[in-house]
């Protein structure tokens, strides 16, 4: 009869599965029903007693001992939403400033013109009181700034005060974020930049650095993505095609990520297992197998704190880890253990399953791989899918054709990461022809996503802000849970393991060694090709002047761009916008692929919408030469700047009225503003701002600026300049919708005498962005420079504009 028992009860190796769905059965039921914690404490003990007492009955022992599992998992879920905290930040919610004191536990990520730290904070304070008591939780907390990390404000690691008042959470808040705070007043109290967390987090940008120097955007954006989950602004136009084609764990720290390491690693190391004789000593082949996994988890743990050490990279690693290690502790590797250590991860276990319905597969050239890929993506597909559901509030139909095409070429990217990184450090230059080899795959890529995610049907989206989903998807996980039960219960799975680890034969088919020759052989290819047309590309002998046309997708531009080209090869930047992501994108695509450098880099004035995206271009281009008019009361913009610039070492030039910048063959800008010394007033960044004159053969351009917008400069220049030397073909300058121009722009055009004048809009504010208004200057704005010898066009209205100069004369084009 006991034996019987005890068969009946047999899990058949299925004991994880149960406890980790009775962990996350304890979880559910502990979301429903509002019980302390300490009554779920007291239930463990209670059960604990009872199993001990009940320890020779089988199943009493087994359904004592889940039952504790699910009221463990209870009480974590309980503990872990500070539900009956009394010291929680959250009971702090409310209209009264308070001071709070916190650290900065995770990398700031970007969102438009600002940055969200995600703050632990320790201790609180009434507004204007000294008194502080202690409490718990994380908050998110928005601050201004572009860069991730930012050399005058709070980082990574730092311990900070912040003064504001605490909001209640958004629904799109991450999990564990208890409350919010809105533009507070932050001080760094403590700035950590010798602790390990911060000393990792400066090696992971300055890695990231060495990449975007390499490669132009977007790519530069992706390959840091994958390589170190580092997510920068220039990457942001891609994610709504990675999340919506289920290719987000791309770019994501991940397992998948871990496993290809570890496997790369081994195999990098399989010259320790060649040519060896088989009368070896099993001592010796001991030590070798040893030593190939000692460096297998050495580089899951370096990769681990490369990815950022968050707590998604370190679960991905001890599970990578266990897998290494787990053969020589003789615990082989099969569908249970892969289930725990995946926690309830059903990839692997359905992966076999499916299969078995994709063996035809097999037949044609590379089937076995293909079916591979086929079949992990859609059990990917099948364990994931309430959870993308309810993280994208979209559910893809695409992702197995778009991982399909993409995944196969995953391994390359991190080794192309990992040896560009490598070689950057030893000699930065030495890494762009690496940085050429992983162009086109990256842009494959990028280009597969965008493709799938255009496709009709691709995706749908779903509304997550009713309960129902929720409840969708425990049962969901209920019903799959089922299935896998049974699966393993008949053997199913074991059945289709076996088929699979069956040879299966292809009439096209490479051995390893050949195929090791072939990519090596198509890297090289690729320098040579990439190379050679660098150095044969031929001089158009035209003078390129593009006024560009800056901004986020179906957003207003804001701020001045313009490039310069000489016939000669020379490329000078003046100005960059207000938006990084698209500059960068826009200026890389003008760019051949392999130019990585910019002779002048040139600041007209300190304004926000001005210098933004240099500080960008000055640290992912190397700059010859760095060029502005200085300030006299330095702005926080500018004093960063001007940081930015000695750190990098760069050449500084400041420059005054009579300063003549050579280009290039017969090509130059002459500095007609501001004088010496610099005016001092209350709007210095216009008063002062940089007026040149662009002089090639047949072309003379007045480039204005904001000091179209300053009466003072405007002035300065009537009373220093001839009429005769105002004269222009064209004029740009600068527009604000809704601001007039001083009267003296009218006389300073008049004496211009240009046949055209190129407005380029400035920055909105932030009312003006709540409002929806565009940088378009209206008509009444208009109507004053409106005059019958000049043509008037804004950027704003018709896209960039380029301007196009030789011997014979000028024209100039439009596009978005």
């Amino acid at each position: 009869m006991a034996k019987s028992l005890k068969s009946a009860f047999n899990l058949h190796g299925q004991l994880l599965l149960y406890i980790a769905s009775a962990w996350l059965v304890g979880i559910f039921l502990a979301s429903l029903v509002a019980l302390s914690s300490l009554w779920f404490l007291l239930g463990v003990a209670g059960g604990l007693i009872l199993l001990v007492l009940c320890w020779s009955d089988h199943k009493a022992r087994l359904i004592l001992f889940l039952a504790c599992c699910l009221l463990l998992g209870a009480w974590r879920y309980t503990t872990a939403t500070l539900r009956e905290d009394p010291q929680s930040i959250a009971r702090f919610i409310g209209d009264q400033p308070l001071q709070i004191l916190g650290t900065v536990t995770d990398e700031p990520r970007l969102i438009g013109r600002s940055r969200l730290l995600a703050i632990t904070v320790y201790s609180l304070a009434r507004d204007k009181q000294t008194t502080w008591k202690p409490v718990d939780g994380q908050i998110d907390v928005r601050t201004f700034g572009t860069a991730i990390e930012d050399p005058y404000g709070a980082n990574y690691g730092d311990v900070v005060v912040l003064r504001g008042k605490l909001q209640a959470q958004p629904s799109s808040s991450m999990l564990g974020t208890l409350a919010t705070m809105t533009f507070p007043r932050v001080s760094v109290k403590q700035s950590n930049t010798l602790s390990p967390i911060a000393m990792l987090y400066h090696l992971r940008l300055m890695l990231a650095n060495i990449i975007e120097r390499a490669l132009p955007q977007p790519e530069a954006a992706l390959l840091v993505a994958i390589f170190l989950s580092i997510r920068t602004s220039a990457l942001k136009p891609l994610l709504p095609a990675f999340n919506a084609t289920g290719i987000a764990h791309l770019i994501a720290p991940s397992g998948f990520k871990v496993t290809i390491l570890a496997g790369l690693v081994g195999k990098s190391m399989a010259l320790f297992h060649k040519g060896r004789a088989p009368g070896l000593a099993r001592q010796r082949v001991t030590w070798q197998s040893w030593l190939v996994t000692g460096l297998k988890v050495a580089s899951v743990g370096i990769y681990t704190m490369l990815s950022g050490a968050g707590p998604a990279a370190i679960r991905a690693g001890v599970m990578g880890i266990l897998l290494v290690i787990a053969p020589h502790l003789g615990r082989r590797y099969n569908v249970y253990t892969a289930l725990a250590a995946t926690a309830l991860v059903m990839i692997v276990l359905f992966t076999p399953f499916l299969q078995r319905f994709l063996q035809p597969l097999a037949r044609i050239p590379a089937g076995h791989h293909l079916m591979e890929i086929i079949a992990v993506t859609m059990a990917a597909q099948i364990a994931t899918l309430p959870i993308f559901a309810v993280t994208f509030q979209e559910i893809s139909l695409v992702a197995p054709l778009a991982n399909m095409l993409t995944v196969p070429l995953f391994s390359t990217m991190i080794v192309l990461g990992l040896c560009v990184c490598c070689v950057g450090i030893i000699w930065q230059p030495l890494a762009i022809p690496l940085a050429w080899i992983a162009w086109p795959v990256l842009w494959y890529v990028i280009h597969a996503a965008q493709w799938c995610f255009t496709l009709p049907g691709a995706y749908f989206n779903i509304d997550v802000s009713s309960g129902w989903i929720i409840w969708a998807a425990w049962c969901y996980y209920a019903l799959l849970l089922l299935g896998l039960s049974f699966l393993l219960r008949t053997g199913t799975l074991q059945a289709a393991s076996v088929r699979h680890h069956t040879a299966s034969s292809s009439f096209l088919t490479l051995s390893p060694r050949a195929w090791g020759y072939v990519r090596v052989s198509s890297g090289l290819l690729m320098v040579i090709i990439t190379g050679l047309t660098a150095l044969i590309a031929p001089s158009s002998g035209i003078l390129k002047i593009a006024l560009l046309h800056v901004a986020p997708a179906n957003q207003p531009s804001q701020g001045d761009t313009i490039v310069i080209q000489t016939p000669d090869g020379k490329t000078v930047l003046i100005d960059a916008g207000l938006d990084v992501a698209s500059l960068s994108q826009v200026l890389d695509s003008r760019l051949p692929l392999w130019q990585r450098s910019l002779d002048a880099v040139i600041l007209t004035t300190a304004e926000q919408d001005h210098i933004t995206g240099l500080q960008d271009i000055i640290q992912r281009y190397y700059v010859s030469t760095v060029v502005d008019a200085g300030m006299l009361h330095p702005n926080a913009a500018y004093t960063r700047w001007r940081r930015t610039i000695r750190q990098g070492n760069l050449r500084y030039f400041s420059v005054a009225q009579g300063t003549t910048i050579p280009l290039g063959v017969g090509v130059s800008l002459q500095v007609i503003w501001p004088g010496q010394p610099l005016h001092k007033s209350s709007d210095e960044a216009r008063d002062n701002a940089l007026v040149m004159y662009l002089i090639a053969p047949g072309l003379r351009i007045l480039l204005l600026g904001v000091a179209a917008q300053s009466k003072y400069a405007l002035n300065g220049l009537l009373n220093a300049l001839s009429s005769n030397y105002l004269q222009a073909q064209i004029v740009q300058m600068v527009g604000e919708n809704k601001t007039p121009f001083p009267v003296e722009l009218k006389m300073v055009l008049q004496r211009a005498t240009p046949s055209l004048l190129l407005v380029t809009p400035g920055a909105l504010s932030g009312k003006q962005r709540k409002g929806g208004e565009n940088t378009m200057l209206r008509e009444d704005t208009l109507s004053t420079l409106t005059q019958a010898s000049w043509q008037v066009m804004q950027t704003a209205q018709v896209g960039t504009i380029e301007i196009r100069s030789n011997n014979a004369g000028w024209n100039f084009s439009t596009a978005f």
